[in-house]
């Protein structure tokens, strides 16, 4: 009779499933009841965080790609989509903390969706309004107490008074989910954070939303924030440069699962700066910065009104970023380390995917294991 097999001590099996990829978790749902309620704890998918594995998910037309680039061949990976829909063209995509979240700004498509790739979870939020809003971003008020009422969003709408074309005051409004009602917040000028770039560059950590403002008066550039449980547009902290002249690219990121990451691209030399911040962030600490590298490859994107954004995360110290190329304004990669930069076209190896692609959206998104609220 063959000896019993040795079974590792649950707090080590337990950090080896912590740093194993999504995608081979998938696969070891079914091992044992164990295990499965393991990856639907709290606590495991925060472990799981905590070791960033980011990829680079691409919006195009009518398919959504991941592109792992820790795998040596950079392929695309076509994700499972039919939930979402067959036309997915003109969509944004975002993160919203563990999410992707679709905003769908054409009037007549009055929704969002919530989705998680990789549990193939979809959640659509179809806004019962009369009026066309653009979703902010989104937020389950309490993480700790279970409660199906606390799903917010963020949004706002123009609303031209009579008489008058494209002149407007932005309004803000919070959607209660669960019972689909709208609540107009009054909001001072100043705070307004409704701007092109607050749109193309917010980032949602810990449930709040983050962005880069300028002050009118002072002319200083600092992060502003939206605070969900009070509802209050909030100044965070100053930026670590203040001589930045506005034509420089100013990109926000969250670093580490829990601080921020800052690029800034000079847009008379092209140098690259990355800072972060010091601690995590939260409103009970002053936010210290520090440059992590400076980056002086001679041949760097210009990332300045990139028609489609750009996207970044630092992984081993190294900057990868996704945005269009400077000629031909397609989908490209770029990992950038010390003095080198290389460019990598997206879908080259896929019948010269990336030369039929006239329209796309990305952005950078740690795979993990949180369920998609499918009920409010």
């Amino acid at each position: 009779m063959a000896p019993p097999q040795a079974r590792l001590p649950w707090e080590l099996e337990e950090e080896i499933l912590t740093r194993l990829p999504p995608k081979v978790l998938v696969r070891f749902r079914t091992v044992c009841k164990q295990w499965n309620s393991l990856f639907n704890d709290r606590s495991f998918i925060y472990n799981h965080l905590s070791l960033p594995r980011p990829q680079f998910i691409l919006l195009t037309k009518h398919t959504i790609y991941s592109i792992d680039i820790t795998d040596p061949t950079m392929k695309l990976l076509e994700r499972h989509t039919s939930r979402l829909g067959s036309c997915l063209h003109n969509a944004n995509i975002t993160t919203c903390d563990e999410f992707l979240f679709f905003n769908y700004p054409r009037p007549w498509e009055k929704k969002t969706s919530l989705w998680n790739p990789w549990l193939r979870q979809v959640k659509w939020i179809n806004l019962v309004v009369d009026k066309h809003f653009d979703v902010f971003g989104f937020r389950r008020v309490s993480m700790e107490v279970v409660d199906n009422n606390v799903y917010k969003m963020l949004e706002y709408f123009r609303s031209p008074p009579e008489g008058q074309i494209n002149v407007y005051p932005d309004r803000v409004v919070i959607y209660e989910c669960a019972f689909q009602t709208l609540r107009f917040i009054d909001t001072p000028d100043e705070d307004m954070p409704m701007s092109e770039t607050a749109k193309s560059s917010q980032v949602s950590l810990n449930g709040n939303l983050y962005w880069i403002a300028c002050n009118r008066q002072t002319r200083e550039y600092f992060i502003q924030s939206f605070d969900f449980s009070s509802e209050i547009f909030k100044p965070v902290c100053l930026l670590p440069f203040q001589e930045s002249p506005s034509c420089d690219e100013h990109v926000l990121a969250v670093f580490k699962g829990d601080r921020f990451s800052l690029l800034m691209q000079c847009y008379l030399t092209r140098k690259i700066d990355i800072w972060e911040t010091k601690r995590k962030i939260d409103y009970t600490e002053e936010v210290v910065w520090m440059k992590l590298m400076t980056l002086t490859a001679t041949n760097l994107p210009k990332l300045f009104n990139k028609l489609y954004g750009v996207s970044y995360f630092i992984y081993d110290k190294t900057l990868v970023m996704c945005c269009g190329d400077d000629e031909s304004g397609k989908p490209c990669i770029y990992i950038v380390k010390g003095d080198t930069c290389n460019k990598i076209h997206i879908g080259a190896d896929l019948n010269s995917l990336a030369s039929r692609i006239t329209w796309f959206s990305h952005c950078a998104y740690v795979p993990n294991w949180t369920s998609v609220p499918l009920e409010f």
